[in-house]
C-alpha cells in the first residue's frame, strides 16, 4: 500500500467516527434531526463538529430561555 492509500483510509476512519459521534449525541440531547447531523459528520473533518457544537451551543441556550 501506498502512503496515499493509507491516508484515505485513516481518514474514511475518522470520518465515520466522527459521524457515530455526532449522531449518538444529537440522539442522547434531543436535538432535532440527529440523522441529518449524522450525515453532516460524515462529509469532513472536523469542521462538521465544530458547526454541530455551535448549533448545540445555540440550541440549548435557545430551548433553556
Amino acid at each position: 500500500m501506498t502512503g496515499n492509500t493509507v491516508l484515505i483510509i485513516l481518514l474514511l476512519i475518522l470520518v465515520t467516527i466522527q459521524g457515530t459521534i455526532i449522531f449518538r449525541d444529537a440522539m442522547k440531547n434531543n436535538i432535532p434531526n440527529p440523522w441529518l447531523w449524522g450525515i453532516i459528520g460524515l462529509m469532513n473533518v472536523p469542521s462538521s463538529a465544530l458547526i454541530y457544537l455551535i448549533y448545540k451551543k445555540i440550541y440549548f441556550k435557545k430551548k433553556n430561555k
